[in-house]
């Protein structure tokens, strides 16, 4: 707030209204928007106005403004954009994320605008902020916050990054925003009895990662086709419903018992009953009606074959149990 303008007052005048400066912020809208399947193994590109993410890394561009006043009256502006790029660690429970304030366009009263910038992540999850401090709008303004996350053993801890920006200037009322990123999650649960199958690690859980390992096991992709085809079309990308992993060994036993008996005689020697849905996700045995679930005979080695594919896919994407995943052959 200014000083009260004009001279002396003698007893008859009233005095002036203080003069009302003030700094207005706004954002604009971010979308979220995962990265299609296709492009899933390239960099996750950077858009104004959305929070564009892959299961490993993010990019989020905001657009802001603040608007310098004068009684309710604009007197200045800067524009600028707030890019952030997050990547993830499949093995590892330490990352870094970098932020980048764009150059600034400041027109009128907006020199000396400066910001500042505070993160928090919650749960188990640490953050700490390196971005510069006392840094005024203009040239553009890059630093980066490195998290750590202490999820238990056999635990995972969902959460997200939130910001808080703060933007001052000498006399003025201070204005901010805040807002937060792509969810993420970190767990440590690929255990076998007390042997750990792989280190603790960390994804964006929202985003369905896509298994196409069947594809060169020639009869069990056709199996899958077919059963895809009918039904709920499940694990089929755009037109059906993601499956789901059934991360308890009894209860994946008992969905396959149900739709491949222990005791059943193939039609010849070499063959293996393949069912779909697979036995170890919630939608394998008869957790989904008949005309979505289907089985057939297929060699030996194809079967063998899958049960290590499908490990190696929970793995890769840290698949956990209930999370959600496409089959595309």
């Amino acid at each position: 707030m200014c000083t009260l303008a004009g001279g002396l007052m003698s007893p008859a005048q009233a005095a002036p209204a203080a003069e009302q400066s003030s700094l207005q912020v706004t954002m604009g809208t971010v979308r979220q928007q995962a990265v299609a399947p296709e492009r899933a193994a390239a960099a996750v590109p950077c858009e104004r106005g959305k929070a564009i993410y892959s299961r490993f890394e993010s990019c989020t561009v905001v657009a802001a403004k603040v608007d310098v006043l004068k009684n309710g009256r604009p007197v200045g502006h800067a524009t600028f954009d707030i890019t952030h790029k997050m990547a993830l660690k499949r093995k590892a429970l330490k990352w870094s994320e970098s932020i980048k304030i764009s150059a600034a366009h400041l027109e009128g009263t907006a020199r000396g605008i400066k910001v500042g910038l505070s993160v928090k992540c919650g749960g188990k999850c640490k953050a700490t902020n390196k971005f510069p401090r006392g840094r005024s709008l203009g040239p553009a303004i890059s630093g980066k916050v490195n998290y750590l996350d202490k999820v238990a053993k056999r635990k995972k801890d969902s959460t997200s990054s939130k910001y808080v920006y703060t933007f001052t200037k000498a006399g003025y009322t201070p204005g901010g925003f805040n807002y937060r990123t792509v969810p993420f999650r970190c767990d440590d649960t690929f255990w076998s009895g007390s042997s750990r199958l792989m280190k603790a690690g960390c994804v964006f859980h929202t985003y369905i990662p896509v298994m196409t390992s069947m594809r060169t096991l020639p009869d069990i992709a056709q199996n899958i086709r077919n059963v895809q085809a009918g039904g709920g079309h499940y694990g089929r990308i755009g037109s059906g419903k993601p499956l789901h992993r059934e991360a308890d060994k009894a209860k994946a036993k008992k969905n396959r018992d149900k739709v491949c008996p222990p005791r059943q005689t193939p039609p010849r020697p070499g063959l293996s009953c393949d069912e779909y849905p697979f036995a170890s996700t919630r939608e394998g045995g008869h957790n989904v009606p008949a005309n979505s679930r289907g089985t057939a005979w297929v060699p030996e080695d194809q079967q063998d074959a899958q049960g290590g594919r499908i490990q190696g896919f929970h793995k890769q994407e840290r698949v956990v149990d209930r999370d959600a995943y496409w089959v595309q052959v």
